[in-house]
């Protein structure tokens, strides 16, 4: 028996959108405003440079998914 959830539901779309707006922040944003943000508040060089790594890398990872994702929905139509 399949069970029912009750409340609302995202639209696959908007997520799709949503999590390929947050891949893009994370490319451009965490390098720079991220980075920026963190020497201002006075953090390690070297630390704000490996989170400014980490976050571009995550961005790529996020794109890069999302679009593997996307070829495959098209390949099987």
């Amino acid at each position: 028996m399949k069970k029912v959830r009750k409340g609302w539901r995202i639209p696959e779309g908007f997520a799709k959108a949503a999590l390929t707006i947050f891949a893009v922040l994370l490319i451009f944003g965490g390098p720079t405003y991220l980075m920026y943000i963190l020497q201002r508040l006075g953090i390690p060089s070297l630390l704000f440079t490996i989170v400014g790594l980490a976050s571009f890398t995550a961005g790529v990872i996020l794109f890069m998914h999302l679009a593997k994702k996307e070829e495959k929905s098209k390949a099987s139509t």
